[in-house]
């Protein structure tokens, strides 16, 4: 399997992937607080950028991603995957990726599930710079 660096879909994310990057790592890193702070500066540093649905789905993910971790709730989806899991987290990137590409899915849904798509990736690399 190889992982892609870029947006899933060819389409670009509507914030660059250094700022993605630390909200993820934020995010991991249990600073949720901080993690919301910052996708809400990034959001008005890039709002020119988030424009087509696509975006705003991206954005709608990263959100929900955020909440999710915040409200601590252990009956949603992102609160049960295991971020060290190697397995699980390719297996959660791939269908995410193929939802993000299939013309079937609304812009809007292909954006939102790019966006789960980095998340995955960026947890696998996490684990390839911990030696996992």
């Amino acid at each position: 399997m190889s992982l892609r660096k870029t947006g899933s879909a060819g389409n670009k994310t509507p914030i660059p992937h250094q700022y993605l990057n630390v909200i993820f790592d934020l995010i991991v890193g249990k600073k949720i607080a901080e993690a919301e702070k910052t996708l809400q500066e990034i959001e008005a540093n890039f709002k020119e950028n988030i424009r087509s649905e696509f975006d705003i789905g991206f954005i709608g993910a990263l959100r929900g991603i955020i909440l999710a971790y915040k409200s601590n709730d252990q009956n949603t989806f992102i609160n049960n995957i295991d971020l060290n899991d190697v397995d699980a987290l390719k297996k959660y990137y791939n269908e995410f990726l193929e939802i993000s590409v299939d013309d079937l899915h609304s812009d809007y849904d292909r954006g939102y599930f790019s966006a789960l798509s980095e998340f995955m990736l960026f947890a696998l690399r996490k684990l390839g710079l911990r030696g996992k």
